[in-house]
């Protein structure tokens, strides 16, 4: 309850904000005031995870284009939330995996800002980090915005999009780029308005030539959405959470809705992983469910996981 309170009152601020400013968020980052592991903009969310499963909409049917070929767990993904401030270091571990592994396909998303920031541009230290990413073939560099449950107008997410879009003209860099966008806070009950609001996001995303010619839309409800979300980004998070509740939600067949949909559409982040958990069997676990997934041995997104970097070297090596 008191998690869903601060997300609500999280919200509240930021619609605030936009009113006041038109801008998310109002705070800019200053290389000089950050370390390896802190990123004080970041919102509750993203250092916090859902702790909630949303039950499905009695009235949800499923979808026609999610069904087909999911059961390959053959191609699975990596999904990595990766919210740690680029001061010296700080990638190098995360630059070592995807270099170490170029047969496991990753999906990296950035946060600069709770968003792209203010400026058309971020500091230094991100134009240096995210071109080294994007180098590699087995990457795809995303950029977070927030859509606060699609209560966020949509001129300020449009705005957060385009600044991310434009990073390559305005930096007169090509490499310095994201791939597509990762919508989070994403709404999940049955909700016409809302489901045309994430469709309308989507597709000025998809449009958007800054992204490139294989954008990627990513939206995170963090629980099963209804299905009329499903058919609308690219990959839908359906869980977001600690190991703790995804083994509840396991034992309560809570993924029985999803088991016959399409995997390569479906990504799960679990947190929170014990120390000594049989990480073979939590990825085999996860593979069965969805197509891109994230463990962590913390609740953080500000760090990097050496949990994680054991999951890659399973799918790499199956």
């Amino acid at each position: 309850m008191a998690v869903n309170v601060l997300r609500v009152l999280s919200c509240l601020l930021l619609l605030f904000q936009v009113a006041q400013t038109a801008i998310i968020p109002i705070r800019q980052y200053n290389s000089a005031d950050h370390d390896d592991s802190t990123n004080p903009d970041t919102d509750p969310h993203t250092g916090e995870p859902s702790l909630t499963l949303m039950a499905p909409s009695v009235s949800a049917t499923p979808t026609t284009s999610l069904h087909s070929g999911g059961d390959s767990i053959g191609n699975t993904e990596i999904i990595i939330p990766y919210y740690v401030y680029p001061a010296e270091g700080a990638w190098t571990p995360l630059e070592q995996l995807v270099a170490n592994n170029p047969n496991v396909k990753f999906t990296i998303i950035v946060n600069p800002s709770s968003g792209p920031g203010g400026d058309t541009l971020p500091d230094a230290n991100w134009r240096k980090v995210i071109p080294k990413l994007t180098a590699h073939s087995n990457v795809a560099v995303i950029g977070y915005v927030s859509t606060c449950y699609g209560g966020r107008p949509i001129s300020a997410v449009q705005h957060d999009i385009t600044t991310y879009a434009n990073w390559p003209s305005v930096s007169g860099d090509a490499s310095f780029a994201v791939h597509g966008i990762f919508l989070d806070e994403a709404a999940a009950e049955p909700d016409d308005k809302k489901v045309a609001f994430y469709k309308q996001i989507t597709s000025l995303i998809k449009e958007n030539k800054g992204f490139g010619p294989q954008n990627n839309v990513v939206m995170n409800p963090g629980t099963i959405p209804d299905n009329a979300y499903l058919d609308i980004p690219d990959s839908t998070v359906i869980f977001e959470s600690p190991h703790s509740k995804f083994q509840e939600a396991l034992a309560g067949h809570e993924f029985d809705r999803v088991k016959n949909m399409d995997k390569a559409r479906l990504s799960s982040i679990v947190t929170s992983v014990p120390t000594g958990t049989d990480l073979a069997g939590l990825v085999a676990q996860l593979r069965e469910i969805t197509g891109h997934i994230y463990l962590s041995n913390s609740a953080s997104y500000l760090e990097y996981s050496q949990a994680l970097e054991e999951a890659v070297h399973i799918i790499g090596s199956t």
